[in-house]
C-alpha cells in the first residue's frame, strides 16, 4: 500500500523545525545537533528564543522525560536559558513535563495555515512592495525587523544576531516582500522561507510609524501567494497577537496552538 501524503496540519508543524535549521544556517558560530527525534539550537546570543537558544521534539515517539533530559544535557542545565516549543495537537505528555521542571509558558500563539492563495489588501498608491534583491534591501529588512520585533519583546539591538549571514537571506529558499513609501524608506516586510511542499511566513512586521497602514497584510498577501506561484500546498505562520487579526481577515485558518517554554 502506498504512503499516505502527510496531512496539510502535520507539513506545517515539520516547517517550524526546517526554519530552524535555516536560522542555524545563517548563524556560523551556532551550535545544532539533531537525533533521536530532538532538535536542540545554541544560537549566538544567550537569550532562550525561538531560531537561537531553542528546542523542538521532532518525533512523539521519543519519551517526554528522555527529550528534556538531553535538552538540559546538550545546554549544560538551568544555567543556559533555552526554549523548547510545543505543539497542542500532539505535545501533551512534554508540557507536563516542562511544568514538572520548572518551566512556564512564555508564549501561546495560534498555528495558522493558508490553503489557497488569499486576496491581496488595498493600500494606499504611494506604498510600493517589491522582493529583496540586493545586500541593501537585506539591511533595509533587518532594520525593519529589529524596530517591528522591539513591541513583542526582543531588543533591537539583538535582531542582527539571528542574520549573522546577511548573504544567506537572498538564497532562493528565502523570498522578502518590503514596502517602501514614497521616499523609498522601507516600512514594512515579511519572510517566506520555502520548505517543499510547505512555506512558513516569518519576520512579518511594520515599523510603530507606518502601523494601522495595512502593510503588513499587503506583504504578508504578497509573500503567501508567492508561495503558491512556487508550488507550495499550503503556507503556515505562527500569529502573535499583533498580527492574529491580520491573518485571519486574509484567510488563514487556525489548525491548533503552539507554545514556548522557558525558565
Amino acid at each position: 500500500m502506498p504512503e499516505l501524503a502527510a496531512s496539510l496540519e502535520d507539513l506545517a508543524d515539520r516547517n517550524l523545525a526546517e526554519v530552524a535549521r535555516i536560522h542555524h544556517r545563517w548563524q556560523p558560530a551556532a551550535r545544532l545537533v539533531e537525533q533521536g527525534g530532538l532538535l536542540c539550537h545554541q544560537g549566538t546570543v544567550p537569550i532562550p528564543a525561538p531560531f537561537q537558544n531553542c528546542v523542538l521534539r521532532t518525533d512523539t515517539a521519543l519519551p517526554a522525560g528522555e527529550a528534556m533530559d538531553r535538552a538540559d544535557a546538550f545546554f549544560g542545565g538551568a544555567r543556559n536559558p533555552y526554549a523548547v516549543h510545543t505543539f497542542g495537537r500532539q505535545d501533551a505528555d512534554l508540557e507536563e513535563v516542562l511544568s514538572q521542571r520548572g518551566f512556564t509558558r512564555q508564549a501561546e500563539m495560534p498555528a495558522m495555515l493558508a490553503d489557497q492563495p488569499v486576496a491581496a489588501p488595498t493600500i494606499d498608491a504611494s506604498w510600493r512592495l517589491a522582493l529583496a534583491a540586493s545586500a541593501d534591501d537585506i539591511a533595509a529588512f533587518i532594520h525593519v525587523s529589529a524596530q517591528a520585533y522591539e513591541s513583542l519583546g526582543l531588543p533591537s539591538f539583538l535582531t542582527p544576531s539571528f542574520f549573522v549571514k546577511p548573504e544567506a537571506l537572498l538564497d532562493p529558499q528565502v523570498s522578502i516582500v518590503i514596502a517602501r513609501g514614497p521616499e523609498g524608506a522601507p516600512t514594512a516586510a515579511a519572510m517566506a522561507l520555502h520548505t517543499g511542499e510547505m512555506a512558513g511566513l516569518y519576520w512579518v512586521g511594520t515599523l510603530p510609524e507606518g502601523r494601522g497602514t495595512g502593510l503588513a497584510a499587503a506583504c504578508t498577501a504578497m509573500a503567501t501567494n508567492l508561495a503558491f506561484e512556487r508550488g507550495a500546498r499550503a503556507v503556515t505562520l505562527q500569529a502573535s497577537h499583533m498580527g492574529e487579526a491580520i491573518y485571519r481577515r486574509l484567510g488563514y485558518r487556525e489548525y491548533g496552538r503552539t507554545a514556548r517554554w522557558s525558565r
